[in-house]
């Protein structure tokens, strides 16, 4: 009976491969070569007994027994946290600081650090919301975990989003076609506003500092009344009606896409940390909802189980 336990570790591995889209990407996040990554893969079928993926590895095409398993895998890994969390009443404490955009700082966190919270009392979270430059130097000195934009590219930690960046305007009253050009930006630091005056002196067109916020809600203000031109997520100008963006043949050149991550500290991280680390990859949606959540660095190891968690702090608004 023994030899047919699937070993926890492994099963974490495949959802791991499946969920980054290939041992290669697999391997930051589970903090192991992308040999022993490979190894413990197959490892998982020989005592299986079946072929997890089928054709090409680079194409990682599951066999309808991989599929299979990979619902179980996902099943016996949260049903462990969920054990060890009964079977120990001790709980966790402390306190986590993290930072994050203005739009998962406002929006997407602040209803799941609330059930957070209520599962785990002791663990006190210092959120602040703040610019991309000022995060990621803090993440490790002063930061345990960062929701981040980045340029788009791997990096080790959990996509969450992926958005291109665009010129938007008021659709009543747009000002793009003013010299100089007025702008409503970010403070040095942010990504946006970095991709903006790159734009525009690439073009070389001349421009004015109108209305500078770390705060979105604020410069979004300021664009639909037609005071000045700004840069956002496409999310952003979507869901504003009162917005349009610009396009190359209103004589804007297009902007990158940004990428969300959730990232942790290159350390090893405190207990409580671990806690939310954990609570967010599985409860965060995912880049457009088709891709899984990749799982927690291997570092990251489960949190004492019964941990009693956080009570979220207001969080410091800033920026993106």
């Amino acid at each position: 009976m023994r030899s047919r336990l699937l070993d926890p570790e492994l099963l974490r591995t495949f959802v791991a491969v499946v969920d980054c889209g290939g041992y290669t990407a697999a391997a930051p996040v589970l903090h192991l070569t992308q040999a022993a990554v490979s190894q413990q893969v197959a490892r998982l079928a020989q005592a299986a007994g079946v072929a997890l993926f089928e054709g090409p590895r680079r194409q990682l095409k599951l066999t309808p027994q991989g599929s299979l398993l990979l619902d179980y895998a996902r099943r016996l890994i949260a049903l462990n946290h969920e054990a060890m969390e009964r079977l120990r009443p001790d709980g966790v404490s402390g306190v986590v600081r993290m930072g994050a955009t203005h739009y998962y700082g406002m929006t997407v966190l602040p209803p799941l650090l609330t059930g957070f919270a209520r599962r785990h009392p002791g663990i006190h979270i210092d959120l602040e919301v703040g610019v991309a430059g000022d995060m990621q130097r803090k993440l490790g000195a002063s930061l345990d975990l960062t929701i981040n934009s980045f340029a788009s590219g791997r990096r080790n930690g959990v996509l969450l989003r992926r958005d291109p960046a665009v010129w938007a305007v008021s659709r009543r009253s747009p000002p793009h076609g003013q010299d100089p050009l007025p702008m409503a930006l970010l403070p040095p630091g942010s990504l946006l506003r970095r991709w903006a005056e790159e734009a525009l002196l690439a073009a070389g067109r001349r421009w004015s500092l109108v209305q500078e916020s770390s705060n979105i809600d604020v410069l979004k203000a300021s664009v639909v009344a037609g005071l000045a031109v700004g840069v956002f997520q496409r999310a952003t100008v979507k869901s504003t009606r009162e917005l349009r963006m610009l396009a190359p043949s209103d004589g804007f050149a297009r902007l990158p896409v940004s990428e969300m991550w959730l990232e942790c500290a290159e350390r090893e991280l405190p207990p409580a940390a671990r806690c939310l680390y954990e609570y967010l990859v599985e409860h965060l949606p995912p880049w457009e909802a088709r891709q899984p959540v990749t799982p927690v660095p291997a570092r990251v190891v489960p949190h004492a189980p019964g941990a009693a968690g956080p009570s979220a702090r207001p969080a410091r608004a800033q920026g993106h």
